[in-house]
Parts: C-alpha cells; structure tokens; sequence
C-alpha cells in the first residue's frame, strides 16, 4: 500500500457533472485532512520514518504527500528520502487524481510525473525525460490516491475491493481482499481494525494492512514479509484538521 520505492514497488473519464458534484456527508466527514508520521522497522531494527499529510478544500481538491525519511536502511528500501504528492479532487464517491508525482532526492534521474487527461482518458507520464501516454477506464487511480479511495470503500462495508492504478509506467490492477478484524496495540491504546490483504495484478498478496474505523479507515499497521525477514509500518501520531477554503 504505502511504498518507499518507486521502481521497486512497496494506489473513461468522469463527466463534467460529476466533477462538480459537492462530496457529500459521509465522504468529507471520513476524509478529513490530517498529517501522520509512521516508524519503519525491519524485524526490530528502525530504518526510517514515513509522514504522510492530506488538506482538502471546500471544493473538493485534495493534496496528498507521502515523505519519507530514512534512517538504517537496508535492502528493501531507498537509502534516499523521497516524496510523492498526489493532487486532485473528491467526489460523491470517488477520487479523481490529476497529478501525480515521485522525487528521490538523491538522484534527480529518479522522477516522475504523471498527468490525468480525463477528457482524453489518458494519463501521461514523464520519467527519465521521456513522456509517453496510455489509456485509462473511469476510476483509474494513482498509487497514492488508491490509498484514499480504499478507506471510502471499507467505510461502506465492501470486503473485495480492486482498481486500476497507473504505477510504474503501467496500468495494474490492485486488489484489497479483507480477511477479518482483529485489535492492534497502538500509541493510542488498543484499536480495533479490519486486517486487509493487499496483493497486486495476479501475484500472491504482498501486503498485510491493518485499517481502523474509529480513525476514519485510517491504516495504523502495515507488514510485508520478504526473504525471511518481517517488515513493518507502525503509525506514532496522527493530527487530524479542519478543511482549507
């Protein structure tokens, strides 16, 4: 779900109308704007930290940021800090990105840049001073605002969820898969959370995520196994917001 790669990976155009639809109560009542750091950890061991940060405005534009920091790193993840932003708006019941963007601060050969066309239904994208563009259905998603999208989702009761996700150059399919509930200890106390699989085109799932309805289907623990080795995402605070004019 939430990744500390871009290469690696660790997310027909709706009409007008409906683009100018206000979202609606329970919409922006569950996707307040909020900010939120994570630890990173390989086994025990602290790689780094993750802070992820949303404001939405009364019309309905979001800007979502995800920036990580590292620290430890090994293997799995960038020795780099990286950011990427994803810009766009809300509806009734949907997400539509328009921009979407990858920097790795440590090489500037490690950007990219992809650009909605909802008219056209094409997303373009620009990386490594090369742009192409592809085709995309309605729903299409970047690999941030899917991360939005998801929590609207299981906010209304759906326990098989997939989108097509622009990502890496590619159109793929993410599938979330909820298994049950279980509580996780946080630095809040112990919450109750829905645990979901993530898996990614027909790939065996590659993610375990631990989303929690009293913090708005925010997700609180992420764990992903590879080599032998148990990687995860625990959330340290998180500081929820009003709404930007």
């Amino acid at each position: 779900m939430i990744r500390l790669r871009y290469r690696t990976g660790w997310l027909l155009g709706i009409t007008a109308l409906i683009c100018c639809l206000p979202l609606n109560a329970e919409t922006e009542e569950l996707l307040k704007p909020f900010s939120a750091t994570f630890s990173v950890k390989r086994n025990v061991i602290p790689l780094g930290e993750l802070m992820l940060e949303f404001s939405l405005n009364e019309k309905g534009e979001y800007h979502y940021t995800a920036h990580t920091l590292p620290g430890m790193l090994a293997g799995w993840f960038s020795a780099d800090e990286i950011i990427e932003e994803s810009h766009g708006r809300l509806t009734r019941n949907t997400i539509q990105p328009i921009s979407y963007t990858y920097k790795d601060m440590g090489n500037e050969n490690e950007r990219t840049e992809l650009v909605f066309d909802w008219q056209a239904g094409k997303v373009r994208t620009t990386s490594g001073g090369v742009t192409w563009s592809q085709p995309i259905t309605s729903g299409t998603q970047d690999r941030l605002s899917q991360q939005l999208l998801v929590r609207l989702h299981l906010a209304e009761g759906k326990e098989d969820i997939s989108y097509q996700v622009a990502d890496g150059g590619k159109i793929k399919r993410y599938r979330f898969l909820v298994e049950g509930e279980e509580d996780i200890e946080t630095p809040f106390g112990q919450i109750n959370c829905l645990r979901v699989r993530r898996s990614k085109e027909s790939r065996k799932p590659d993610y375990t995520i631990w989303f929690a309805p009293t913090l708005g289907y925010l997700p609180v623990q992420i764990e992903r196994k590879r080599s032998g080795r148990l990687y995860r995402m625990v959330v340290e605070t998180i500081d929820q917001k009003e709404s930007t004019d």
